[in-house]
């Protein structure tokens, strides 16, 4: 059996009782662990008791009797057990599809219940195909989060510790996340335990001071001052960064996620609708005035222009070394000058 994305998640929720072993694989091992944890905890029942024996590739490879033992064996005290194994793709298929084989012919031969996991599989992999036809055994590809998982993820993780969060931090928050599932719990985490015993909901403020350091906030400045042809305040914001380390390749970089999600702006204000929202970062209704006069001086014909400067400059910068520091401050005072020229 096979599945895939949300149908994929919904099976660690509530699997088939006729499924004795599962494949769980993808891009992001964190996300892949996490569902691993789900399923382990919907095959017991959340029974405090379960036995989980780990085992690795080169454990299994070495002596494939752990496996066969660790599944046939009964517990003397009636505990459920739970074999997992991490393997790096087909290096021990052989071994884990003979086992595979075994429940298959025989479904109640085994004693335990199976949690394979793995990165990415190709198509063609022997451990995934003959999983993937399997009746007795399930094949779950889990893809990369995206926004509305990120936001629900952390909505359950903070409501478990009562704790309370504006949408519109939630959303600024969630946007300024890491995609690794991995980093994405960790920086939950954080978040919970400021939220914990705060005696209100967190805000866009909270946020801000969280995960904004003076870097990031001067490059914000540094942007928005560029795009807005404020020449004086970007050169000035510029040579603060510059004095603090921040280099010129990071600078570029923050240039163009902006250029970015200003072309982005554009295409998505032909759908109508709150289209502040819809971008990554988001932005939200108070911001929303300030941005819509810089885009305004940008087309879209304008901002492609300039990302190809961009990208240009960067390159430049690279093979620059010590003189990339005069390239960037070019760019920025053409780029104002730009911006300064479609204002009148």
């Amino acid at each position: 059996m096979k599945f895939a994305g949300a149908q994929a998640g919904k099976f660690c929720a509530k699997p088939d009782a006729k499924i004795w072993a599962c494949l769980l694989f993808g891009s992001d091992e964190g996300l892949v662990s996490d569902q691993a944890a789900a399923l382990c905890r919907s095959f017991v029942k959340g029974d405090p008791d379960t036995e989980i024996i780990r085992l690795s590739d080169d454990e299994i490879r070495k002596d494939p009797a752990l496996l066969f033992d660790g599944l046939e064996a009964v517990s003397l005290l009636g505990y459920n057990r739970i074999i997992r194994v991490q393997t790096s793709g087909d290096k021990i298929a052989k071994i884990l599809l003979e086992a595979i084989t075994l429940g298959e012919t025989a479904p109640d031969r085994f004693a335990a219940k199976l949690v394979i996991t793995a990165g990415t599989l190709a198509k063609r992999s022997k451990l995934r195909t003959q999983i993937e036809t399997a009746k007795h055994a399930a094949a779950l590809h889990f893809f990369d989060d995206e926004t509305a998982d990120v936001l629900a993820l952390t909505r359950t993780r903070l409501a478990a510790d009562k704790v309370e969060i504006e949408d519109e931090a939630l959303a600024l928050f969630a946007a300024d996340l890491p995609g690794a599932r991995g980093m994405a719990n960790s920086e939950i985490e954080k978040l919970a335990l400021f939220g914990l015993g705060l005696g209100r909901p967190i805000t866009n403020t909270d946020i801000r001071a969280l995960t904004t350091t003076e870097g990031d906030h001067g490059l914000h400045e540094l942007v928005s001052a560029t795009l807005s042809g404020d020449t004086r305040g970007a050169l000035t914001t510029l040579d603060k960064l510059t004095t603090v380390g921040t280099s010129p390749i990071s600078v570029l970089r923050a240039l163009q996620r902006e250029a970015m999600r200003m072309l982005m702006a554009h295409n998505l204000s032909a759908s109508g609708g709150e289209v502040g929202m819809k971008l990554k970062p988001p932005v939200f209704k108070q911001a929303w005035p300030a941005f819509r006069a810089r885009l305004s001086l940008w087309s879209p014909k304008r901002l492609a222009r300039l990302i190809e400067r961009i990208y240009a400059a960067e390159e430049a910068a690279r093979t620059a070394g010590h003189l990339a520091a005069p390239v960037l401050r070019k760019l920025i005072a053409d780029l104002t000058n730009v911006a300064a020229k479609a204002k009148s």
